[in-house]
């Protein structure tokens, strides 16, 4: 170790990082400065062995970046000996990480941590005591700062700006202007076209086989970078998902508006996002050009909500089953179909379902999967009417059992689960006990400094042990509570159907979440054919 405090024999990193909601605010530096003053910083101490890492565009919330993560292998590999940023923030904003790293990891790897606008230098043991405070302050912020970035970002949305990460297919990011979309004139020919096909009452799957037969390359296409990966097969370019044509024709994007709340962040933490149904969402004018007419998107939208409606069979077959039935290969749905050859036969007779992937891309996608509207009638009926037998005959014989399915097979753990909960608070209590005696200690000079900060986050640890614990036995009393709901349910829902003589659409979308149909097997001469059917929160009941 030199006169300064540095390890001559190993190089002293000089992290920066800059995230995108810092840039937002305005608040932070740019990293050239980081970099002057970090480097301005190693020339006072005599360094002149170091290396940057740089995190551009990374949040502090997560440790998860790319330099961080090779400045920590290479600590761990004994080649850094120091590590130098412009301020605590820059290290990370989750007061408990960037504790656990400047009280614990660097200590246990001799390696000096140095924050320079802060004052911070572990040589120095006055400084640190201060720390923790300085990084529960910078989470704090950190959380200040993501309420102000979403309030930013939703302003310039309401003004028209474009704020994706991405362009959508048909345009382009402006590149004088990140915010300005211009048409990209290679796919927006496409864009018309799949519009120009609904206004002519093409539905979605016959769109897609229109462009799969045109052979028009799907978005996935051209962003290979993000979706190389789906593209496996010479046929996947143009094999157009349905959910990909909706999105585009449900999208105002493409008559000059914009989304503003497509979907939601919960908080700076967590990065789920909640979709919203398009009809609740809330649309604004843009800066950018349109690639079809209000009129025309206009005009989709009703041909749109007509099709989502239900419309009778035209061979006057009653289809009580319309979206529920499923193929259990491929996963589409099973489409109705009428026989006309035989104009003797009932119209029961004479319709049958068959895998919609089947009948529009042939038999190299999947198989028939036909099933007579009879048979799929007879076995969805007796499937309930049993049901409903158990229920009425032995209830609770029939929901221990549907619990005892879905992995409920101890009732006693409710309460099991609840002793538990109770020792662990308990011992969370006797914690907090602990802590504050410790900081007694400490302020009458019993402990050390250094000794209290060590045992308080072996404390901290604990609690947080133990309140995880806690939240876990709660989530699954829960999901246990919630079981139990289910089933009760369904058992009422079956308890009605003891007397039915015949299925309704009311009642099968009332207890059924969709039913499987098998590809039929020949066996010892005999036709056989599975039918699963999963029922509402519940599943396969057998």
């Amino acid at each position: 170790m030199g006169k300064t405090g540095i390890d001559n024999n190993r190089i002293t990193a000089l992290y920066c990082r800059l995230s995108q909601d810092d840039g937002n605010v305005g608040d932070s530096m740019s990293i050239m400065s980081q970099k002057a003053i970090l480097e301005r910083k190693a020339k006072e101490l005599g360094i002149i062995d170091y290396k940057f890492y740089v995190d551009d565009g990374y949040s502090g919330v997560s440790f998860n970046r790319p330099a961080f993560q090779k400045m920590i292998q290479d600590i761990d590999d004994g080649l850094v000996g120091c590590v130098i940023t412009k301020d605590l923030s820059r290290l990370g904003r989750n007061y408990l990480e960037s504790g656990s790293y400047i009280e614990m990891f660097f200590p246990q790897h001799n390696v000096r941590y140095i924050a320079v606008n802060d004052g911070v230098d572990s040589m120095n043991a006055n400084e640190m005591d201060i720390t923790p405070f300085k990084n529960i302050l910078n989470e704090f912020y950190s959380r200040d700062i993501s309420k102000k970035v979403k309030t930013g970002r939703f302003i310039r949305a309401s003004q028209g700006k474009f704020m994706g990460n991405t362009a959508p297919f048909g345009y382009q990011k402006d590149p004088q202007d990140k915010n300005h979309l211009i048409i990209d004139e290679q796919t927006a020919p496409t864009v018309r076209y799949i519009f120009e096909l609904a206004l002519k009452g093409y539905g979605n799957n016959k769109i897609g086989k229109v462009l799969y037969a045109d052979k028009i390359k799907k978005p996935a296409y051209y962003k290979q970078e993000y979706f190389g990966r789906y593209l496996t097969e010479p046929d996947d370019a143009y094999n157009w998902k349905q959910e990909t044509i909706i999105r585009i024709l449900r999208n105002p994007i493409y008559k000059g508006h914009m989304w503003i709340n497509g979907c939601s962040k919960k908080t700076f933490k967590q990065k789920n996002r909640g979709y919203i149904p398009f009809k609740e969402r809330t649309i604004v004018p843009t800066e950018h050009e349109a690639i079809i007419s209000e009129q025309v998107w206009d005009a989709v939208q009703v041909i749109l909500d007509r099709h989502t409606k239900i419309k009778p069979c035209q061979s006057g077959y009653d289809n009580v089953f319309r979206g529920l039935l499923k193929c259990d290969c491929c996963g589409s749905a099973l489409l109705l179909h009428t026989d006309t050859r035989f104009p003797d036969k009932s119209v029961k007779d004479k319709t049958y379902f068959q895998c919609r992937i089947y009948r529009t891309r042939g038999v190299k996608f999947c198989s028939q999967h036909r099933i007579n509207a009879l048979d799929i009638e007879e076995a969805v009926l007796n499937d309930i009417r049993s049901h409903a037998d158990k229920v009425i005959s032995d209830r609770e014989s029939f929901v221990a059992s549907v619990m005892e399915k879905m992995g409920n097979t101890d009732r006693g753990e409710q309460e099991q689960a609840k002793k538990r909960i109770t020792e662990l608070k308990a011992k969370n209590e006797e914690a907090d006990r602990r802590y504050i005696k410790l900081y007694d200690d400490r302020t009458q000079g019993i402990v050390s400094d250094s000794k209290f900060r060590l045992l308080s986050v072996r404390i901290e640890e604990e609690q947080n042990e133990m309140l995880a614990e806690i939240a876990e036995l709660k989530k699954k009393m829960e999901n246990a509570s919630a079981d139990i709901h289910a089933v009760e349910a369904i058992a009422d829902g079956f308890a009605e159907c003891t007397q039915i003589k015949e299925l309704s659409s009311e009642l099968l979308n009332r207890l059924i979440e969709k039913i499987e149909v098998s590809e039929p097997k020949t066996v010892n001469g005999e036709r056989t054919q599975v039918v699963r059917i999963f029922y509402k929160f519940v599943g396969v009941i057998g």
